[in-house]
């Protein structure tokens, strides 16, 4: 009993645990290395007892939806010394299948891991081969990966350099693929790891999708992680077009520094990456007079602000809820302007020179009241007051009353990087792209035909034609999945599953012709009667039946008891 209640504490405890990590975000979840070193044979070193197992129970939830398993597929245990990472990864799988043409649905474990913000993914088959979907250097980096085949499936060591360390952590995922019949039936990840399905988009830290998770080393490390401001963003199916659309802004405004009142300047106008706006703001007469007086300018010591704002269209946004001091999207923005000339009777034109705005980020922060930081500033002030070689306060009495034309080009050259030519050769390459992922979806193409075939034959079996139309289903999502991102894939995909609703329809016309026609039941009171009757005596026979048995035994039981006792009191 006592080791009933153990048993049953220990699972609610468990449990309690699961759950507390489920709800932890992705990036937030902290694994601990201890330290030792292995030899990479497949072998699980006296090394690594010490450290903690991670167990793979999460089903990945675009490959899986989020399922967690009642036990375990896999196992991980990690350790470092100076220099390297070790992993021995074991896999309970007692059906091994490489059946499928691609790599990503063959049994096998996965390793992600920063090295100079450059993602290195190893794929790793239970046979020993490797895929590297990273095109890596990672064997002349000295990294090392083994596979052996074991009594409850096969087991991974892996080795590779410790690189990118801030605050005495790296950042690194770990992933199963679990496949049969030459398909993926799941990815499996430790607990409240299921985005990790997406772990393979994440080109570096400043890209999308930071689903990995942080290990802490053993030991005292050094930084070693370089920042990647240089880096442009990299260009994806999923992400090019909003790309393309990033908005901009481009306003002229006034703002003292006494009261913080603010005056427009120019029409707010907007344009995407790539544009090129032809900027010509008007001016009634008299449309600054009387905006800045020695009040407002603390007795003409305090210069206002009289510029263009460049900024981010409202691209940038906050998190929800976010509060004072928040920071929310960042993003380095690049823009080119011609010479600006400013027009005001009586006097020269001010023509200020041309220049870029080259790389600036802006992030976007919550202030006390309003938001902050999306935005760069083209400084007019400055240059009509060196120009005219007028003081603040004649420049607020007599010269900003008589501006009648601010008129500029400005082009939104970047956006994280990112040109209008990066994107078009991108479009190059994914339209090949493209091309490929439809050659690719010929054999669901063919599984979809070949099961219309069998469905459409007066010959075959209902059986059969539910066998085909499940078959087709499967193909078509599988159609469907491979051709995310890409518009002609998706098309063809499209078609797909067009023609599975067909093949459904005329399935379920051949399951409804197929069930008998419901007849009509009359009751039949003396047949009931005698059923009822002819069911109590039946079970009042076999309760008779058990009865006899039950005694034949006791009285068995008795005489061998009886036997037994007297063979003892004999001796």
């Amino acid at each position: 009993m006592k080791r009933l209640i153990g048993i049953i504490c220990v699972v609610l405890a468990l449990t309690m645990a699961m759950t507390a990590i489920s709800f932890a975000a992705t990036a937030d979840i902290v694994n601990e290395s201890v330290e030792g070193t292995a030899t990479v044979d497949g072998t699980k070193d006296e090394a690594y007892d010490a450290a903690t197992a991670l167990e793979f129970v999460q089903k990945g939830s675009s490959n899986g939806g989020s399922e967690v398993l009642s036990e375990p597929i896999g196992r991980a245990y990690i350790i470092n010394d100076a220099e390297w990472v070790y992993v021995w990864f074991e896999v309970y799988d007692d059906s091994l299948d490489q059946g499928s043409a691609h790599t990503y649905e063959q049994d096998s474990v996965e390793f992600f891991w920063m090295d100079n913000n450059s993602k290195y993914q190893l794929r790793v088959r239970y046979d020993g081969s490797t895929t590297d979907d990273t095109g890596s250097d990672w064997a002349d980096k000295g990294a090392e990966f083994v596979a052996v085949i074991t009594d409850n499936g096969y087991a991974v060591e892996a080795k590779f350099p410790i690189t990118d360390v801030k605050d005495n952590q790296i950042e690194m995922t770990l992933q199963i693929n679990a496949c049969t019949d030459g398909s993926r039936d799941y990815t499996c990840y430790i607990l409240g790891n299921d985005d990790a399905d997406n772990a393979y988009q994440r080109t570096s830290r400043d890209t999308d999708y930071d689903v990995w998770w942080t290990l802490t080393l053993a030991g005292e490390f050094e930084d070693t992680r370089v920042e990647t401001a240089d880096q442009p963003l990299e260009l994806t199916a999923s992400n090019y077009a909003e790309v393309q659309a990033v908005p901009f802004h481009v306003q002229g405004y006034m703002q003292d520094h006494v009261n913080w009142s603010w005056n427009s300047a120019g029409t707010y106008t907007t344009g995407v990456l790539g544009d090129t706006l032809e900027i010509s703001w008007d001016y009634d007469a008299y449309s600054f007079e009387g905006y800045l007086s020695s009040d407002n300018t603390a007795e003409w010591t305090s210069n206002p602000t009289f510029a263009i704002s460049v900024g981010d269209g409202g691209y940038l946004q906050l998190p929800d809820g976010a509060e004072v001091g928040d920071t929310g999207d960042s993003a380095r923005y690049s823009f080119t302007y011609s010479d600006i000339t400013i027009t005001a009777t009586g006097y020269d034109n001010v023509v200020i020179s041309d220049g870029t705005i080259d790389a600036t980020r802006f992030t976007i922060k919550q202030e006390s009241g309003y938001t902050s930081g999306t935005s760069k500033d083209i400084d007019l002030l400055s240059g009509i007051l060196e120009q005219t070689g007028l003081t603040l306060e004649q420049f607020a009495t007599d010269y900003l009353p008589n501006v009648t034309n601010i008129s500029f080009d400005i082009t939104f050259d970047a956006y994280e990087l990112v040109t209008v030519a990066d994107i078009e050769a991108f479009l190059v390459e994914l339209d090949a792209e493209d091309e490929e992922v439809v050659a690719s979806l010929q054999e669901y193409i063919d599984r979809v035909d070949a099961a219309e075939e069998i469905i459409n034959s007066e010959e075959s079996t209902l059986e059969e034609k539910e066998d085909a139309l499940d078959d087709a289903k499967k193909a078509a999502n599988r159609a469907t999945k491979a051709a995310e991102d890409y518009p002609k894939a998706e098309a063809a995909a499209q078609e797909l599953q067009d023609r599975v609703t067909e093949l459904t329809a005329t399935v379920e016309a051949a399951q409804a012709a197929a069930e008998p026609a419901e007849e009509e039941v009359v009751e039949d009171t003396d047949s009931t009667a005698n059923s009822s009757s002819s069911s109590s005596s039946s079970s009042s026979s076999t309760g008779v039946v058990v009865g006899i048995i039950i005694v034949i035994v006791v009285i068995v039981v008795v005489v061998v008891v009886v036997v037994v006792t007297g063979k003892k009191k004999k001796k």
